[in-house]
């Protein structure tokens, strides 16, 4: 299954880009996308998105319903949204 990763603010300049991809099997979670993103961006910024995200400076929304636990489990075509508390306007 895939899902797609959108960054918005800060975490678009972390990241290098505002989307991507990611490929997972059925039943895995929002933990196994930030593994998976290992693979695919320097190891070095997803570890800052995950320092930031234990801080609370970044915040997740699964189709647009902010979650707080990485233990969610995904469905095929799931939006993730990766933003800062500060963000709007």
């Amino acid at each position: 299954m895939r899902v797609l990763v959108e960054f918005i603010g800060y975490a678009v300049r972390k990241i290098g880009r505002e989307w991507l991809w990611v490929e997972l099997a059925e039943g895995e979670t929002l933990q196994d996308v930030f593994s998976r993103l290992a693979s695919t961006l320097d190891a070095s910024v997803v570890e800052s998105l995950k320092e930031a995200l234990s801080r609370e400076e970044l915040r997740i929304a699964v189709n647009g319903k902010i979650v707080d636990s990485l233990d969610l489990k995904l469905s095929n075509g799931d939006k993730i949204l990766v933003f800062p508390i500060a963000a709007g306007g």
